[in-house]
């Protein structure tokens, strides 16, 4: 089988299992992509947080939605080299499509999100929604 078969068949094998359980991803989830980012995923009182790790970029490249339950950031990191190669020795920076998508199992304010790139890191902020507040009722029987 050649490599190209392989990924192929990978790839289709994601997609597959992706639709059969989509809605079964737990936080964090990784779809197929290029190459995968790191990333930081905290909570505050307020609010939950994002950073991510991807250099390299514009950030006209990097796309963050947020719909229902679901944070998606995506973006292309194109190869850069400043001048043509002529014999490769190594390479470990990755290019190409990425995907990180995170489902929140708490409910988030998405008019109040924030994202902000800068030295290489992405910072998406989305407050919480405010708990409702318990009461209880005395009940008078007459």
């Amino acid at each position: 089988m050649k490599i190209d078969d392989f990924d192929q068949m990978r790839n289709r094998m994601h997609r597959l299992m992706g639709e059969f359980f989509k809605d079964l991803k737990p936080l964090g989830y990784q779809p197929e992509q290029s190459f995968h980012p790191p990333m930081d995923i905290y909570e505050t009182e307020d609010s939950l947080a994002v950073v991510m790790e991807i250099a390299g970029l514009k950030s006209s490249d990097i796309h963050v939605l947020f719909e229902k339950d679901l944070l998606s950031i995506s973006g292309t990191r194109t190869e850069y080299s400043p001048s043509p190669k002529t014999r490769l020795h190594q390479m470990e920076i990755d290019y190409g499509y990425f995907e990180r998508t995170l489902r929140i199992p708490f409910p988030l304010k998405t008019d109040g999100i924030k994202a902000n790139y800068r030295e290489g890191f992405l910072f998406v902020t989305i407050p919480k929604m405010k708990e409702s507040v318990t009461r209880t009722v005395e009940v008078k029987l007459l």
